[in-house]
């Protein structure tokens, strides 16, 4: 049996208080987690930095990344304010990345402008995190309505501008949707890992489906974090499930132990 480095994604307690999600995380023996500022729970702005980076060390917790910066290739003063604010916090939070989510709206199809847009902005955050102690990751989303599906189109980037501050997610949702078969360990910063149930074999695959990783699952979960284990992939695999009825079961703990001791055992 293989044990693999896991995480825990905040999406999992979106009502939660730091020190709840620190306990949950803890629960699962789990010694890394992602935080939010896109759910109810933003604890970017109920926490003072320095409250977050000394909860974190005294429970022997890291934390990897702020999840996210939105709509990162739409490039402006706005988004560019919003990531100096956020490099600012995970400097001072010992937070090691920012997560980088494209347009997800259908109205970018032209594979020329989201190249254009995408090279635009990852030029513009590469100067700006470079003061910083922190990492850019970006998450190409595998929706037809996004405006970078693919993660070769975000690794070509990252190699035409040089960039030694930016890296990619692996989420293997994302991954079985836009139907991508390249892997990229060596420039993959982070992987996301959920399960979609085969009840949802001829469905229209969406975030509510994103849940828990069993014998059901239809993304070949497996497939994909044995690729990147056993490759010179060298960080943790994030848990993170957006299905409302796993996020809202008096059981979740104990089920996502159980999905968790799957994984290794089948790996």
């Amino acid at each position: 049996m293989k044990t693999i480095p896991l995480s825990l994604n905040q999406i999992i307690l979106p009502d939660s208080s730091f020190e709840d999600f620190i306990s949950f995380a803890k629960k699962l023996k789990i010694d890394a987690v992602e935080i939010r500022n896109d759910i109810k729970s933003n604890l970017i702005e109920k926490n003072d930095p320095s409250k977050i980076k000394n909860l974190s060390m005294e429970n022997s917790i890291k934390i990897l990344s702020i999840n996210a910066l939105q709509k990162f290739n739409i490039w402006n003063n706005e988004r560019e304010k919003e990531l100096i604010t956020l490099c600012r916090y995970a400097d001072k939070a010992n937070i090691n990345a920012i997560v980088l989510v494209p347009l997800n709206d259908g109205s970018i199809n032209s594979s020329k402008q989201q190249i254009q847009l995408l090279e635009q902005s990852l030029l513009k955050i590469n100067k700006i995190i470079d003061d910083f102690n922190v990492f850019g990751l970006v998450e190409p989303l595998g929706f037809t309505s996004s405006s970078l599906r693919y993660k070769s189109l975000a690794v070509n980037t990252i190699k035409n501008i040089q960039s030694k501050k930016l890296k990619i997610i692996h989420d293997t949702f994302h991954h079985a949707l836009a139907d991508e078969k390249e892997f990229f360990p060596s420039l993959t910063g982070l992987v996301h890992i959920s399960g979609v149930s085969n009840i949802y074999q001829n469905s229209k695959l969406k975030d509510d489906y994103r849940s828990i990783i069993d014998e059901n699952d239809i993304l070949n979960n497996l497939k994909q974090i044995q690729r990147l284990f056993s490759s010179d992939y060298e960080g943790y695999f994030s848990f993170e499930p957006f299905s409302n009825s796993l996020i809202e079961d008096n059981n979740v703990l104990q089920i996502i132990q159980n999905s968790l001791k799957y994984i290794q055992a089948n790996l």
